[in-house]
């Protein structure tokens, strides 16, 4: 028996940030899909494809989830860290990946950022759920990490579904708006399931 019905009740629902992490990790074996469909969608195959093509040696993914990304990303950079907010989401992600390096943490997490130094972050369908601490994070990264590499991955909706965050951003070039980056590339992705909606993507850094 779960709390609620769907997965997607434990993070966002009517509008309004729910953020219950633990507690869906705890009641779902499989949110978001990440062990099928997202592990391997294109916007993941091109965050792996940018990072070796930059020969990042130190790269942080922030909310790993289940650590299927990380995993990627460790094949083909020699430090990966995946940080999550839930320890049983971590749990796991250890048990799947044990030559991989996961830590619950929440974002931002200066801490750790300051301490690991990397020269590359990875926000990979996170930034619905932390949109109160985006501008922190981004007057740290002009602040104290300009040369760092942010790859940000974010699914968008057509127009009218987005209600939580919609005062922030909605598409792509909204988002390019709003962190206001040196893009290095960016893009979209549609296709046929997602009713409208997009596969965003940008590489950017602040130097």
């Amino acid at each position: 028996m779960t709390k609620y019905e769907r997965y997607q009740d434990y993070v966002i629902a009517n509008g309004k940030l729910v953020g219950e992490f633990e507690q869906m990790y705890k009641d779902f074996d499989d949110p978001w899909e990440q062990s099928t469909y997202e592990q391997f969608a294109s916007e993941k195959a091109i965050c792996v494809n940018l990072i070796e093509s930059l020969a990042c040696q130190n790269v942080i993914e922030f909310g790993c989830g289940f650590g299927h990304l990380t995993n990627r990303i460790k094949s083909v950079c020699p430090k990966v860290v995946g940080l999550e907010i839930s320890p049983t989401a971590v749990v796991k992600a250890s048990k799947r990946y044990p030559e991989c390096e996961f830590v619950v943490s929440e974002f931002p997490d200066f801490e750790t950022l300051r301490h690991i130094r990397p020269d590359c972050i990875v926000m990979a369908e996170i930034t619905w759920y932390v949109l109160e601490q985006l501008d922190e994070f981004i007057a740290f990264m002009k602040a104290e990490m300009p040369d760092t590499y942010l790859i940000h991955l974010l699914t968008t909706y057509r127009p009218g579904v987005q209600k939580y965050g919609a005062d922030k951003f909605c598409n792509l070039s909204e988002i390019l708006k709003y962190f206001r980056m040196n893009y290095l590339e960016s893009g979209e992705i549609e296709t046929a399931h997602m009713d409208g909606g997009k596969r965003t993507y940008f590489i950017g850094r602040y130097s």
